[in-house]
């Protein structure tokens, strides 16, 4: 976009978070500009007896009014001028401007006003006294053996078991349908469902089906705890009817250099068990790091203070149901069902999300803060650094890579991810931090809580 540079400013009111901007632009600009839109028009209107592009200026007048030259002369230099003057001036406006033009006639400088919110003032606390503490990590014997068995199950055949009846640690494939008193369940009908029989089953299903054959039909009855956040359900008595179609049983690969090869260029087993151990240490590590920088944030964002405002969580709660709705949808779910399913509408939703959105809205604009007090900013040397890493940990030659992130339009946001890390690094050094007792990774992996779920098919 073309800028007109020949510009002056002056903020001629600033309460609280609202800038009141005066721009003027030279009067030799808006001559140019004026002339240019009564060309620009001459080309687009049909008037009998002039040819396009060559209708006296007069005429123009006489037919739209001299006013309708005029305003369209000050969008376009608003629209050219607004942001230079924006940078020029050192405001960070969060929402649309409210313009008002001043002047604007020919031989006379356009002068316009902007009303527009900026971003609020943010008074950085003392973050002596914050303590946070960060998980060490120790990748153990037996987190390794966890992984490569749980990489050992993914590799698991099942086949049909026959002669026999089905046990523990078999995989049943069966019709169901659920009732409450005799009333089918919407939704409650599943064909060819796959389910093991043990840990993962309650003890009622494994009480009915361990022991069946194919070809077996079963009523199974489960009691639904009354504190269910099915209201449908709650405190009642679900019938299960089962019919059993197949039986079959998991037949596990032997850990060996064969089975090392099938994840990769491995030359045997204890060279795939290294490259497991290093891919748990770097999860492992991840977590204790997006951990630590978590509540880090949490306690220095306390220590600050800052009157968020309203366009600022209202943006980042639309932001928070557009995720929602985003992640819904891979699961074929509508935002109207998933409301309907929590019995709640959208304004309830967004009264719910508000205080994360607020949470979340502060310590941006705190981070922007601090990054702005400290200077801190990212070098080009830096970015390709960053891109070095990341290929080497990808396998992949760095030009091609750096030619990924630039075809995605993703440098920015390497730009700002490096960006965080050295305001973290920053905040590390201002604050008390303690390294606590080694941990596994899986106990720092596993450490969430998690929530029963009620279902209507088995």
């Amino acid at each position: 976009m073309e800028v007109c540079l020949v510009l002056k400013y002056k903020i001629k009111k600033q309460e609280k978070d609202e800038v009141v901007l005066e721009v003027e632009i030279e009067k030799s600009e808006v001559k140019e500009e004026l002339n240019k839109t009564f060309n620009d028009i001459s080309y687009k209107v049909k008037i009998p007896g002039f040819r396009k592009g060559r209708i006296p200026r007069n005429i123009l007048e006489m037919h739209f009014g001299k006013e309708y030259f005029y305003e369209k002369t000050a969008e376009e230099l608003i629209d050219k001028t607004y942001y230079d003057a924006v940078i020029q001036s050192k405001i960070e406006p969060i929402d649309r401007p409210n313009v008002k033009i001043i002047q604007i006639e020919e031989d006379k400088p356009l002068i316009y006003e902007v009303k527009v919110q900026v971003k609020p003032e943010v008074k950085i606390g003392s973050f002596e006294k914050i303590e946070v503490k960060q998980e060490k990590v120790n990748i153990l014997k037996k987190d390794v053996d966890s992984e490569i068995s749980r990489m050992q199950e993914s590799q698991a055949k099942l086949n049909l078991v026959e002669g026999r009846k089905a046990a523990a640690g078999d995989f049943l494939v069966i019709d169901s349908e659920s009732f409450i008193d005799g009333i089918p369940l919407k939704e409650g009908k599943m064909n060819k469902q796959l389910i093991e029989l043990g840990k993962s089953t309650s003890p009622e299903i494994n009480k009915q089906l361990i022991g069946s054959s194919v070809g077996d039909e079963k009523d199974i009855i489960i009691k639904v705890p009354k504190d269910s956040k099915d209201s449908e359900v709650a405190g009642k008595d679900i019938t299960y009817k089962v019919k059993i179609l197949e039986v079959k049983e998991k037949e596990l690969p032997e850990i060996n250099d064969e089975f090392a090869k099938k994840f990769g260029d491995y030359k045997n087993l204890d060279e795939f068990k290294e490259s497991v151990k290093d891919n748990l240490e770097k999860r492992a590590e991840n977590i204790s790091k997006n951990n630590y920088e978590k509540e880090l944030l949490s306690k220095v964002s306390e220590a600050c203070k800052v009157d968020v405002p309203d366009v600022l969580v209202n943006r980042e709660v639309d932001y928070m149901i557009k995720s929602l709705e985003e992640d819904l949808k891979t699961r074929n779910v509508s935002l109207q069902d998933y409301l309907n399913s929590i019995k709640a509408d959208e304004s309830k939703l967004r009264e719910e999300y508000k205080a994360v959105a607020e949470k979340r809205v502060k310590q941006e604009l705190v981070l922007d803060k601090i990054a702005k007090d400290q200077k801190i900013s990212v070098l080009e040397e830096e970015i390709k650094k960053k891109i070095a890493e990341i290929a080497k940990d990808i396998k992949q030659d760095p030009i091609k890579v750096e030619a990924t992130f630039k075809k995605n339009n993703n440098i920015e946001g390497l730009r700002e991810t490096i960006k965080r890390e050295k305001i973290f690094d920053y905040l590390s050094q201002q604050i008390n931090k303690k390294k606590i007792k080694k941990e596994n990774s899986e106990k720092i992996i596993k450490k969430k809580t998690t929530s029963k779920k009620e279902v209507k098919s088995l």
